[in-house]
């Protein structure tokens, strides 16, 4: 039986990034040294911070369906101005 290679070490994965804009490139090595990070703590912080708003936007997009669902299942407004002109007469 061949056992799986492991591509995780200490809980982290290397990943080789190419063909990088030279713009992009300057842009974040110049946020790593404003920052005092190296520029492989800087390109992290990126992705961290790009990985929360992808999570939140797939959140955002979860909750969008399930009040969607929540607003369908709710009666039509023109039925209910019927209750409440009955309610206000009482």
């Amino acid at each position: 039986m061949r056992s799986e290679r492991k591509w995780f070490q200490n809980g982290s994965v290397n990943i080789t990034v190419k063909n990088i804009p030279k713009s992009i490139y300057l842009v974040m090595k110049r946020e790593a040294k404003e920052k005092r990070r190296s520029l492989n703590a800087e390109i992290i912080r990126a992705l961290e911070t790009e990985a929360a708003e992808a999570e939140r936007r797939r959140q955002l997009s979860n909750l969008r369906r399930e009040l969607d669902r929540f607003a369908a299942s709710l009666p039509p407004l023109d039925e209910s101005a019927p209750l409440i002109r009955r309610d206000r007469e009482r």
